[in-house]
């Protein structure tokens, strides 16, 4: 909700109207069990948040899982098998929803990043819920440009950028917590030093992503 009011901080107290949700950390087999809880929370908040505006947000939710066993190839020119490039998508034959005018739920594969040994690793990704008028295509090539926007890494990750920052952050703050259990005596004035770090280096980034 913070990333939301800071949004609208930087636009004229005018909140956006689409949300595109990354889930990342969720398994095929706790997918719909997963969803079936979060989504309605999603909606509630941003009910709650947009009670006053004129329109209501339009919600996007896509499911990210890179722990997977497919694997894809494709043949050169001399017919032997190799990795895909980055940037190859897989969104019929071998998808789970093989639909492809359907815009509101589908699924496809992708393989952000290349690999010059060994196999590439494709991602997942599924999309439970497309309220706006955002395309699938569109959807597929937005995934692949924020899957550039990690700034710790010159290339394409196998996730979009939304989700390792969050992956990121999450691991600092319980990294901190762990050392404050381990020695709460002895590592005192480093944990309030880390906290007090964290309070000016990473609470200002809700006002500039508003992924966060």
């Amino acid at each position: 909700m913070q990333a939301l009011k800071a949004f609208a901080d930087f636009h004229k107290s005018e909140f956006p109207t689409n949300i595109i949700i990354y889930r990342d950390g969720v398994g095929d087999a706790q997918r719909d069990q997963v969803l079936a809880s979060e989504i309605p929370q999603f909606e509630a908040a941003f009910t709650a948040l947009y009670n006053k505006a004129a329109n209501k947000p339009e919600i996007t939710v896509v499911v990210v899982n890179k722990r997977i066993s497919q694997r894809f190839f494709v043949t050169n020119e001399r017919g032997q098998l190799e990795n895909p490039p980055s940037g190859c998508i897989i969104d019929r034959g071998l998808v789970e929803h093989n639909d492809p005018n359907s815009h509101k739920k589908f699924d496809f594969y992708m393989t952000p990043a290349g690999a010059n040994q060994g196999c590439v690793l494709p991602t997942h990704f599924f999309v439970p819920k497309n309220d706006s008028r955002l395309t699938r295509i569109e959807i597929e090539q937005l995934t692949f440009a924020l899957c550039h926007f990690y700034f710790n890494w010159a290339g394409p990750i196998k996730v979009p950028a939304p989700c390792q920052y969050a992956h990121k952050i999450a691991e600092f703050f319980m990294n901190i917590g762990a050392n404050r259990k381990r020695a709460p005596q002895e590592c005192s004035k480093q944990v309030e030093l880390a906290r007090k770090q964290v309070q000016r280096l990473v609470e200002p980034l809700n006002t500039k992503l508003h992924f966060l």
